[in-house]
Protein backbone atom coordinates (compact mmCIF):
# COMPACT_ATOMS: atom_id res chain seq x y z
CA UNK A 1 0.00 0.00 0.00
CA UNK A 2 1.00 3.52 -0.37
CA UNK A 3 1.66 6.23 2.05
CA UNK A 4 0.86 9.53 1.94
CA UNK A 5 3.79 12.58 2.94
CA UNK A 6 1.16 14.30 5.52
CA UNK A 7 1.01 13.24 9.16
CA UNK A 8 1.39 14.44 12.57
CA UNK A 9 2.59 12.82 15.49
CA UNK A 10 3.40 13.06 19.27
CA UNK A 11 4.96 11.60 22.65
CA UNK A 12 6.40 12.28 25.93
CA UNK A 13 8.02 10.71 28.01
CA UNK A 14 10.79 10.90 31.08
CA UNK A 15 14.53 10.67 30.31
CA UNK A 16 15.99 10.05 33.61
CA UNK A 17 15.52 11.72 37.19
CA UNK A 18 16.94 14.99 35.02
CA UNK A 19 14.39 15.29 31.93
CA UNK A 20 11.35 14.79 31.09
CA UNK A 21 10.66 15.53 26.96
CA UNK A 22 8.19 15.93 24.59
CA UNK A 23 8.22 14.88 20.88
CA UNK A 24 6.03 16.23 17.91
CA UNK A 25 6.72 15.55 14.32
CA UNK A 26 5.21 16.67 11.56
CA UNK A 27 5.55 15.82 7.82
CA UNK A 28 4.14 17.83 4.44
CA UNK A 29 5.00 16.68 0.81
CA UNK A 30 8.52 17.53 -0.75
CA UNK A 31 10.39 15.61 -3.42
CA UNK A 32 12.92 14.24 -1.35
CA UNK A 33 13.66 13.40 2.62
CA UNK A 34 14.44 17.13 4.17
CA UNK A 35 14.56 16.80 8.33
CA UNK A 36 14.67 19.98 10.20
CA UNK A 37 15.66 19.23 14.12
CA UNK A 38 14.89 21.66 17.02
CA UNK A 39 16.71 20.87 20.37
CA UNK A 40 17.67 22.68 23.45
CA UNK A 41 21.57 23.98 23.04
CA UNK A 42 22.50 20.76 25.62
CA UNK A 43 21.04 18.83 23.60
CA UNK A 44 22.23 19.26 20.69
CA UNK A 45 24.44 16.54 20.61
CA UNK A 46 21.32 14.09 20.43
CA UNK A 47 19.90 15.56 16.84
CA UNK A 48 22.35 13.34 14.40
CA UNK A 49 21.14 9.93 16.49
CA UNK A 50 17.35 11.89 15.70
CA UNK A 51 17.79 12.08 12.13
CA UNK A 52 18.93 9.01 11.87
CA UNK A 53 16.50 7.29 12.81
CA UNK A 54 14.09 9.85 10.50
CA UNK A 55 16.17 8.45 7.40
CA UNK A 56 15.11 4.87 8.85
CA UNK A 57 11.61 5.71 8.94
CA UNK A 58 10.87 7.71 5.79
CA UNK A 59 11.96 8.36 2.32
CA UNK A 60 10.14 11.02 0.96
CA UNK A 61 8.75 14.52 2.80
CA UNK A 62 9.53 17.46 4.62
CA UNK A 63 9.98 16.51 8.11
CA UNK A 64 9.98 19.09 11.04
CA UNK A 65 10.60 17.68 14.65
CA UNK A 66 10.65 19.85 17.65
CA UNK A 67 11.66 17.83 21.01
CA UNK A 68 11.03 20.22 24.22
CA UNK A 69 12.78 19.77 27.44
CA UNK A 70 11.81 20.17 31.34
CA UNK A 71 14.14 19.69 33.60
CA UNK A 72 13.22 18.01 36.62
CA UNK A 73 15.88 18.52 38.88
CA UNK A 74 17.92 22.11 40.04
CA UNK A 75 21.31 21.31 38.00
CA UNK A 76 24.75 22.51 39.17
CA UNK A 77 25.62 26.51 38.54
CA UNK A 78 28.92 27.98 37.89
CA UNK A 79 28.99 31.47 39.58
CA UNK A 80 31.70 33.73 37.94
CA UNK A 81 32.35 37.30 38.68
CA UNK A 82 33.65 38.92 35.63
CA UNK A 83 36.91 40.87 37.43
CA UNK A 84 37.83 43.17 34.00
CA UNK A 85 34.54 44.81 34.91
CA UNK A 86 34.56 45.01 38.99
CA UNK A 87 37.97 46.55 38.16
CA UNK A 88 36.67 49.14 35.87
CA UNK A 89 33.34 50.26 37.81
CA UNK A 90 34.04 49.71 41.43
CA UNK A 91 36.84 52.16 41.70
CA UNK A 92 34.83 54.34 39.56
CA UNK A 93 31.49 54.09 41.84
CA UNK A 94 33.91 54.74 45.61
CA UNK A 95 35.34 57.89 43.80
CA UNK A 96 31.71 59.10 42.70
CA UNK A 97 30.81 58.16 46.22
CA UNK A 98 33.68 60.08 47.89
CA UNK A 99 32.62 63.15 45.74
CA UNK A 100 29.09 63.44 46.82
CA UNK A 101 29.75 62.01 50.50
CA UNK A 102 27.40 58.71 50.11
CA UNK A 103 30.31 56.60 49.48
CA UNK A 104 29.45 54.45 52.49
CA UNK A 105 26.13 53.71 51.19
CA UNK A 106 27.23 51.53 48.56
CA UNK A 107 26.64 47.78 49.00
CA UNK A 108 26.80 44.37 47.36
CA UNK A 109 23.38 44.54 45.61
CA UNK A 110 24.15 47.97 44.23
CA UNK A 111 27.26 46.35 42.33
CA UNK A 112 24.78 43.14 41.15
CA UNK A 113 22.62 45.50 39.10
CA UNK A 114 25.64 46.40 37.02
CA UNK A 115 25.00 44.54 33.79
CA UNK A 116 27.48 41.25 32.95
CA UNK A 117 29.42 41.71 36.46
CA UNK A 118 27.71 38.55 37.67
CA UNK A 119 27.66 35.56 35.53
CA UNK A 120 25.48 32.18 36.49
CA UNK A 121 25.39 29.68 34.16
CA UNK A 122 24.00 25.78 34.55
CA UNK A 123 26.79 23.55 34.32
CA UNK A 124 25.07 20.79 32.32
CA UNK A 125 26.43 17.02 33.02
CA UNK A 126 27.23 14.69 29.62
CA UNK A 127 23.61 13.00 27.93
CA UNK A 128 23.96 9.98 29.90
CA UNK A 129 23.81 6.08 27.41
CA UNK A 130 20.73 5.37 28.80
CA UNK A 131 18.74 9.07 28.19
CA UNK A 132 19.96 8.83 24.68
CA UNK A 133 17.76 5.38 24.60
CA UNK A 134 15.12 6.63 26.17
CA UNK A 135 15.30 9.82 23.69
CA UNK A 136 15.15 7.22 20.79
CA UNK A 137 12.72 5.30 22.30
CA UNK A 138 10.27 8.34 22.56
CA UNK A 139 11.14 9.71 19.25
CA UNK A 140 10.33 6.45 17.49
CA UNK A 141 7.03 6.22 19.17
CA UNK A 142 5.77 9.81 17.94
CA UNK A 143 7.53 8.89 14.29
CA UNK A 144 4.84 5.51 14.41
CA UNK A 145 2.23 8.07 15.14
CA UNK A 146 3.34 9.89 12.25
CA UNK A 147 3.89 7.05 9.95
CA UNK A 148 0.24 5.73 10.94
CA UNK A 149 -1.31 8.83 9.69
CA UNK A 150 0.25 9.10 6.64
CA UNK A 151 -0.60 4.92 6.41
CA UNK A 152 -4.28 5.98 6.71
CA UNK A 153 -4.34 9.16 3.97
CA UNK A 154 -2.29 6.65 1.62
CA UNK A 155 -5.13 4.10 1.94
CA UNK A 156 -7.75 7.24 0.73
CA UNK A 157 -5.50 8.26 -1.53
CA UNK A 158 -5.21 4.16 -3.03
CA UNK A 159 -8.60 4.10 -3.14
CA UNK A 160 -8.99 7.51 -4.90
CA UNK A 161 -6.13 6.50 -7.35
CA UNK A 162 -7.80 3.25 -7.90
CA UNK A 163 -11.08 4.51 -8.95
CA UNK A 164 -9.59 6.81 -11.50
CA UNK A 165 -7.40 4.05 -13.01
CA UNK A 166 -10.95 1.99 -13.12
CA UNK A 167 -12.82 4.88 -15.12
CA UNK A 168 -9.54 5.51 -17.45
CA UNK A 169 -9.97 1.02 -18.05
CA UNK A 170 -13.54 2.02 -19.49
CA UNK A 171 -12.36 5.06 -21.55
CA UNK A 172 -9.58 3.28 -22.89
CA UNK A 173 -11.69 0.45 -23.85
CA UNK A 174 -14.14 3.21 -25.72
CA UNK A 175 -11.60 4.29 -27.21
CA UNK A 176 -10.54 1.02 -28.53
CA UNK A 177 -13.95 0.29 -30.33
CA UNK A 178 -13.43 3.21 -32.64
CA UNK A 179 -10.11 2.49 -33.93
CA UNK A 180 -11.60 0.89 -36.95
CA UNK A 181 -13.69 3.95 -37.54
CA UNK A 182 -10.84 6.61 -36.72
CA UNK A 183 -8.65 4.64 -39.58
CA UNK A 184 -11.59 4.24 -41.91
CA UNK A 185 -11.59 8.05 -41.09
CA UNK A 186 -7.85 8.71 -41.71
CA UNK A 187 -8.37 6.33 -44.93
CA UNK A 188 -10.58 8.76 -46.83
CA UNK A 189 -8.81 11.75 -45.75
CA UNK A 190 -5.21 10.93 -47.05
CA UNK A 191 -7.23 9.56 -50.60
CA UNK A 192 -8.75 12.86 -50.42
CA UNK A 193 -5.57 14.85 -49.79
CA UNK A 194 -3.84 13.35 -52.31
CA UNK A 195 -6.16 13.28 -54.88
CA UNK A 196 -6.27 17.34 -54.76
CA UNK A 197 -2.35 17.50 -54.24
CA UNK A 198 -1.85 15.75 -57.46
CA UNK A 199 -4.76 17.69 -59.28
CA UNK A 200 -3.14 20.84 -58.15
CA UNK A 201 0.08 19.84 -59.30
CA UNK A 202 -1.44 18.83 -62.51
CA UNK A 203 -0.14 15.13 -62.16
CA UNK A 204 -1.61 12.21 -62.59
CA UNK A 205 -0.76 9.32 -59.76
CA UNK A 206 -1.88 5.77 -60.45
CA UNK A 207 -4.24 4.25 -58.27
CA UNK A 208 -1.65 1.73 -56.87
CA UNK A 209 1.16 4.58 -56.17
CA UNK A 210 -2.08 6.20 -53.85
CA UNK A 211 -3.05 3.27 -52.30
CA UNK A 212 0.91 2.41 -51.04
CA UNK A 213 0.83 6.12 -49.78
CA UNK A 214 -1.93 5.99 -47.93
CA UNK A 215 -1.74 3.32 -46.68
CA UNK A 216 1.43 4.37 -45.12
CA UNK A 217 0.00 7.34 -43.40
CA UNK A 218 -3.53 5.10 -42.25
CA UNK A 219 -0.05 3.16 -40.40
CA UNK A 220 1.28 6.09 -38.63
CA UNK A 221 -1.95 7.48 -37.77
CA UNK A 222 -3.20 4.00 -36.20
CA UNK A 223 -3.33 4.57 -32.10
CA UNK A 224 -2.93 0.65 -31.56
CA UNK A 225 0.89 1.24 -29.98
CA UNK A 226 -0.54 3.78 -28.11
CA UNK A 227 -3.57 1.73 -26.72
CA UNK A 228 -0.64 -0.97 -26.06
CA UNK A 229 1.58 1.63 -24.09
CA UNK A 230 -1.42 3.07 -22.32
CA UNK A 231 -2.79 -0.18 -20.81
CA UNK A 232 1.30 -1.13 -19.41
CA UNK A 233 1.01 2.00 -17.87
CA UNK A 234 -2.14 1.58 -16.20
CA UNK A 235 -0.84 -2.08 -15.01
CA UNK A 236 1.93 -0.64 -13.58
CA UNK A 237 0.28 1.82 -11.70
CA UNK A 238 -2.04 -0.16 -10.23
CA UNK A 239 0.89 -2.64 -9.06
CA UNK A 240 2.17 0.69 -7.73
CA UNK A 241 -0.21 1.48 -5.58
CA UNK A 242 -0.48 -1.95 -4.48
CA UNK A 243 2.76 -2.84 -3.09
CA UNK A 244 4.78 -2.51 -0.31
CA UNK A 245 7.68 -0.32 -1.38
CA UNK A 246 7.07 3.44 -1.44
CA UNK A 247 6.42 4.68 -5.13
CA UNK A 248 5.77 8.47 -5.37
CA UNK A 249 8.53 9.16 -7.57
CA UNK A 250 7.46 5.55 -9.83
CA UNK A 251 3.58 6.73 -10.05
CA UNK A 252 4.53 10.80 -10.55
CA UNK A 253 7.02 8.84 -13.98
CA UNK A 254 4.02 6.45 -15.24
CA UNK A 255 1.20 9.80 -15.21
CA UNK A 256 3.19 11.84 -17.42
CA UNK A 257 3.49 8.41 -19.49
CA UNK A 258 -0.03 8.17 -19.50
CA UNK A 259 -0.13 11.99 -20.97
CA UNK A 260 2.24 11.69 -23.31
CA UNK A 261 0.23 8.72 -24.82
CA UNK A 262 -2.81 10.45 -24.43
CA UNK A 263 -1.62 13.35 -26.06
CA UNK A 264 -0.12 11.47 -29.36
CA UNK A 265 -3.61 9.93 -29.81
CA UNK A 266 -5.59 12.99 -29.47
CA UNK A 267 -2.98 14.19 -32.05
CA UNK A 268 -3.37 11.98 -34.93
CA UNK A 269 -7.13 12.32 -35.47
CA UNK A 270 -9.70 14.99 -35.93
CA UNK A 271 -12.57 12.89 -35.19
CA UNK A 272 -15.04 14.38 -32.10
CA UNK A 273 -15.35 11.16 -30.79
CA UNK A 274 -12.17 10.52 -30.51
CA UNK A 275 -10.88 14.20 -29.39
CA UNK A 276 -13.92 13.99 -26.43
CA UNK A 277 -12.60 10.49 -24.47
CA UNK A 278 -8.70 12.16 -24.92
CA UNK A 279 -10.30 15.29 -23.01
CA UNK A 280 -12.02 12.34 -20.32
CA UNK A 281 -8.49 11.02 -20.41
CA UNK A 282 -6.12 13.92 -19.43
CA UNK A 283 -8.71 14.81 -17.02
CA UNK A 284 -8.55 11.70 -14.86
CA UNK A 285 -5.08 11.36 -15.57
CA UNK A 286 -4.39 14.75 -14.38
CA UNK A 287 -6.46 14.31 -11.16
CA UNK A 288 -4.23 10.84 -10.31
CA UNK A 289 -0.53 13.36 -11.08
CA UNK A 290 -1.86 16.30 -8.92
CA UNK A 291 -2.89 13.40 -6.14
CA UNK A 292 0.82 11.06 -6.09
CA UNK A 293 2.59 14.94 -5.43
CA UNK A 294 1.30 13.92 -2.06
CA UNK A 295 2.59 9.82 -2.17
CA UNK A 296 5.81 9.37 -0.60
Amino acid sequence: MINSMTGFGRASGVLSSRYHVAVTAKSVNHRFLEVSVRLPEFFWELESGVRAIASETFTRGKLDISIRVQRTSQPEYSVRINTQIANAVIPQLRAIGEELGVASTFSGGDLLRVPDLLQVEAVDAEVQDDERDALSAIVREAFAQLSAMRAREGESLRTDISARLATIRKFQEELASHREEIRRELLASFQQRVQEIASAAGVEVGEERIAQEVVMQVEKGDIAEELTRLTHHIEQTQKAIDGKEPAGKKLDFLSQEMLREINTMGSKSRAAALRTLVVELKTEVERIREQVQNVE
